[in-house]
């Protein structure tokens, strides 16, 4: 068995951290909420967001289960890891036609399938054994929580710096 218990606050911490501005970026979709054209901007950059905020809460809480046996780790964080993968194909068709800056591009689709990809691979290696699962697990779910914050303050500096009278 994984020493997931020398890990127990770590997880709690990027967990409950992810869990607060999950909070701020619903904030954040209020204020997008008086845009006139506001469906893409929800779809494609304050979801995504939050689904990858989302993934580190839920993640850290599946790694702070007591009784998580190796197999139950494998298979809910592959899951985990093969779903983020395939949302960030959705997001990327949702905004890849859109004129955004290369940073936007790398932070709202190229960093998080990264990050997902690496935690498929961790689960993958928790098969094997002998694998830094553990440490490939923390550098995924801290870069979905760098990511989430890069993407929230991305999201309110538009917010606040967006011109009332334009189009979304």
């Amino acid at each position: 068995m994984l020493a997931l218990t020398e890990w127990r606050d770590f997880y709690v911490m990027i967990g409950t951290a992810s869990g607060v501005i999950v909070g701020a970026s619903f904030i954040v979709a209020t204020l997008a909420a008086q845009l006139k054209q506001r469906t893409l901007g929800l779809r494609g950059f304050i979801t995504p967001t939050a689904v990858h905020l989302s993934s580190v809460l839920v993640g850290s809480a599946i790694l702070t289960v007591p009784t998580l046996t190796p197999t139950a780790l494998g298979v809910l964080l592959g899951g985990g890891g093969i779903a983020g993968i395939v949302y960030c194909f959705v997001v990327a068709s949702r905004i890849w036609h859109m004129r955004l800056d290369h940073d936007d591009r790398v932070f709202y689709v190229a960093l998080p399938l990264l990050a997902y990809g690496a935690m498929a691979v961790a689960a993958l290696m928790e098969c094997g054994k002998g694998w830094p699962v553990l440490e490939t697990l923390a550098v995924s779910l801290v870069a979905l929580l760098v990511i989430g914050i890069r993407n929230a303050w991305d999201m309110a500096s538009f917010m606040i710096m967006r011109d009332p009278d334009s189009p979304a």
